[in-house]
């Protein structure tokens, strides 16, 4: 756990920093200086350009993840040929990206048109974002499976933040107009993604070469299979995560004031995401290396430490949350006044998938990654009908019940096969006792009574509720 532990740490370091930024640009900047239309349309970009640069890169990514081991081993740097292969499958899918986009222009635009037209105004954007992100998924694989994650947890926590960040005040100093904010923030992953190329580089990472390599030729079908049963279900995930917002803006009564409402409890809710986010990248590759050593003891290590760490900080966090989000309420305003409700929900459900811990890397990188794409599949079929159902019927509550349902059932399959398949699960007494105290420490600061300014009394909840819980734990 050295490793993971180190680069953990630093990146959530990073990520939290990030997270401050953000804080600052999603709970002030963008609800105080932007339309909620317009605040909802940045967040609708990222979301639609997020699911179709996952197929621009046809499956690259987690081949990088799981292979890249084996070609380490046995080839040296200069006879690799996986970073030609995935960067020549992203390019070919940016392709194919740029033509089914014009294509499928018209369909599109009838959608949003009577929900979103801001949307509709300003389609032409998703080419530039889509395509800097595919390559932005692509180089952050490729830093993750050479056990590089802290620079790329900086520059996608961090520097996409500041960057947003400076479009948006100068835009409020009257620097740029909206159309053109809009258009830089288009643009805004092109210097973070060559950054991390030119770190990839300096690795010696990336060596193009036109020659098959002898693990290759060994490997192909095997390789072929495995992206396309995991790019599905990666791609599935990204449907099921990212349809939320879509669907809001597509179908709610207010469109993209509603997929703001819920970009902001979204972002208050991935605060408890942080630890996860840190420890993904170093710890898919620990993992992929132990499946490759059949080290099933470290394999056990990881996804109990995991799973204990995650849940520990994810409830701590979950608790500052709601004590606070009355306070909340009232600092967003009554156009917000679904707050709690939505925070209370979509918590519980990041709860869930936080103490299940690394299922998704153990399943990928093991020899039964389709089952990766059978869970994902399922995610699917619940989520999206769920979201169009539920937000068509109760509107923005609906879409937090939905995101529940759906990741209760896709976490809780994922626990069963795994104990099923290798007599492994995340949890010991330990995970009780900190689901305890963490309940416990939530009832004792909740009665304190309430102060009349909502600051002074979120400061005094928190500085209670902290300090007690981490010393409890």
């Amino acid at each position: 756990m050295g490793i993971v532990r180190k680069q953990s740490i630093a990146s959530s370091i990073y990520i939290y920093l990030g997270f401050a930024v953000g804080a600052f640009n999603v709970l002030y900047l963008f609800p105080t200086y932007l339309t909620p239309q317009e605040f909802g349309l940045t967040r609708v970009l990222i979301d639609v350009s997020i699911l179709l640069a996952m197929f621009c890169t046809l499956g690259s990514c987690p081949a990088v993840l799981k292979f890249y081991p084996f070609y380490k081993s046995y080839l040296p740097d200069n006879k690799n040929d996986l970073p030609s292969i995935t960067l020549t499958a992203t390019i070919v899918g940016c392709i194919i990206f740029i033509f089914g986009a014009v294509y499928f222009k018209d369909f599109v635009l009838r959608k949003f048109g009577e929900k979103s037209p801001l949307f509709n105004e300003y389609y032409f954007l998703l080419y530039p974002l889509t395509i800097s992100y595919a390559f932005w998924y692509l180089f952050e694989a490729s830093s993750w499976s050479i056990k590089k994650t802290v620079l790329p947890n900086f520059l996608k926590e961090v520097g996409f933040r500041i960057i947003t960040a400076i479009l948006v005040v100068l835009y409020i100093i009257k620097f740029i107009s909206f159309k053109q904010f809009a258009i830089l923030f288009s643009l805004m992953y092109v210097v973070p993604v060559s950054i991390l190329l030119y770190s990839l580089a300096k690795e010696k990472y990336v060596n193009i070469t036109f020659s098959i390599s002898s693990v290759t030729k060994r490997l192909w079908k095997q390789m072929a299979l495995f992206c396309f049963f995991v790019f599905s279900g990666q791609t599935l995930n990204v449907i099921a995560r990212t349809s939320d917002t879509i669907i809001l803006a597509s179908q709610s009564k207010n469109g993209l004031a509603d997929a703001a409402v819920f970009t902001v409890v979204t972002y208050l809710v991935t605060l408890m995401d942080v630890p996860m986010r840190g420890m993904t990248g170093i710890a898919s590759s620990v993992i992929a290396y132990a499946w490759k050593d059949k080290d099933i003891a470290k394999i056990k290590e990881i996804y109990q430490k995991t799973a204990l760490n995650l849940i520990i900080v994810g409830l701590g966090i979950f608790g500052v949350l709601t004590l606070n989000m009355y306070n909340l309420t009232q600092h967003f305003g009554t156009a917000y006044s679904t707050l709690p409700s939505l925070l209370l929900i979509l918590g519980i459900a990041k709860l869930i998938d936080l103490a299940t811990g690394m299922n998704a890397q153990i399943l990928l990188s093991s020899k039964y990654w389709k089952i990766d794409f059978i869970t994902s599949m399922v995610f699917v079929i619940l989520s999206v009908p769920l979201n169009v159902f539920l937000i068509k019927r109760y509107g923005l509550i609906g879409s937090a019940y939905a995101n529940l349902i759906a990741v209760f059932i896709y976490n809780v399959t994922r626990l069963i096969v795994i104990w099923k398949l290798f007599k492994l699960q995340p949890y010991n007494n330990k995970n009780l006792f900190a689901i305890l105290i963490a309940v416990a420490c939530f009832f004792m600061v909740y009665f304190i009574p309430s102060l009349n300014n909502i600051y002074a009394d979120a400061i005094l909840k928190t500085i209670v509720f902290m300090p007690l819980y981490i010393f409890l734990i």
